[in-house]
């Protein structure tokens, strides 16, 4: 989506909308799509829609340097590497010995040092096209491996990878659930030249020495907290306060019928017994009581 949609919110409403394509007309899209871009920005897989992007790991299943054999196609029984995901088609870029095209592209969108109209492009692979690759031991030969494509995975438990920096899940063998296949590293990324080693950020630098005072001094405290913030009020608006209280419900007239005859009953005068009364009743309880007994 476009960065300025903030701009405007009617931009916005129409960018939403530029998106959130019919079902029945996403086929026609496509097709438009496919005759109006040029053939090396055409991707060679159908693009999927947002809601149906892979977004987790467990989704994708391979990722970045794992072997695969390609399965479907002219490129049938290859073994490739995987080099990077196609997030807008749920695909992967595998390495050179993977599917290629080669596309004219105009001069315009050269590259330095490109001499010829005719560049030769990878194109993603789907998911289901392709089947993963591993080692494993061979029962056969002791001590010696064999390479075999693996028919599907299966999650099972987690653990924390440290090349990843995150909990990843173990990629097992479906119907043989002890060969557990490893995530493969991920490339490093060289550090910034501003970066912190690991050793000096874990190196602690403040003890608390009191918990009655505050560690920040009175004078930097406003360099923390914005004193403009507009949560930052003394008081609070009369709109501020009607979106704290929630609304009272409207009563039925049933109800209010209720409430007024509470109310009546309640403002009139109590009635008091009289000694009549009181002589009526103790000799009503005497001759109940006398029949039991």
């Amino acid at each position: 989506m476009s960065g300025y949609q903030h701009l405007s919110k009617a931009g916005s409403r129409f960018l939403k909308q530029v998106e959130n394509r019919p079902k029945h007309l996403v086929d026609h899209f496509k097709k438009f799509e496919e005759k109006s871009m040029p053939s090396f920005l055409v991707p060679s897989i159908s693009r999927v829609e947002d809601s149906e992007r892979f977004q987790s790991v467990r989704e994708w299943k391979y990722m970045p340097g794992d072997r695969v054999v390609v399965t479907k196609g002219r490129w049938k029984g290859q073994v490739c590497v995987i080099q990077q995901l196609d997030k807008e088609t749920n695909g992967f870029v595998l390495d050179e010995n993977g599917p290629t095209k080669t596309v004219p592209v105009p001069k315009q969108f050269w590259s330095e040092g490109q001499n010829s109209h005719m560049v030769t492009f990878p194109m993603a692979v789907a998911q289901k096209d392709v089947k993963l690759v591993a080692d494993i031991d061979d029962p056969k030969v002791p001590g010696a491996v064999k390479t075999v494509a693996v028919r599907d995975i299966v999650f099972r438990g987690s653990y924390y990878d440290d090349g990843y920096k995150k909990l990843m899940p173990l990629r097992c063998v479906s119907g043989q659930e002890d060969l557990v296949i490893p995530w493969p590293k991920p490339e490093a990324k060289p550090d910034g030249e501003l970066a912190t080693s690991g050793e000096v950020a874990r190196e602690q630098t403040f003890w608390v020495s009191s918990i009655a005072q505050s560690p920040i001094p009175q004078g930097a405290l406003l360099t923390i907290r914005n004193p403009k913030s507009k949560f930052r009020r003394g008081t609070l608006t009369a709109r501020d306060i009607a979106k704290l209280v929630a609304p009272k419900m409207p009563l039925t007239k049933a109800k209010k019928a209720f409430i007024a005859e509470k109310e009546e009953l309640a403002a009139g005068s109590k009635r008091k017994l009289s000694d009549q009364d009181k002589e009526l009743i103790g000799s009503t309880v005497l001759e109940h009581l006398s029949k039991k007994l």
